[in-house]
């Protein structure tokens, strides 16, 4: 039962935000949506550019750098 509580109240939190801080979220959407098709562009690029180094086997090589690189983002996994 405290696993669906703490579930429930994950899922909640997002919207109630949402609902105290409408008109501020409203002005971020806004201005979110101005650079929406450069995001856009962007996200999809990287997206390719992520497939062809899975593809390619050289995502291991990027990974490895970067925990060597930045020590900490190990711990995240």
């Amino acid at each position: 039962m405290l696993y669906l509580a703490a579930y429930s109240l994950g899922l909640a939190l997002p919207f109630l935000g949402s609902a105290l801080f409408i008109e501020h979220f409203r002005q971020r959407v806004r201005w979110f949506s101005r650079w929406s098709r450069l995001l856009r562009a962007f996200a999809g690029l990287v997206l390719v550019v992520m497939g062809l180094m899975v593809l390619t086997g050289h995502m291991t090589l990027f990974a490895s750098w970067m925990l060597s690189t930045f020590p900490v983002l190990g711990r995240f996994g």
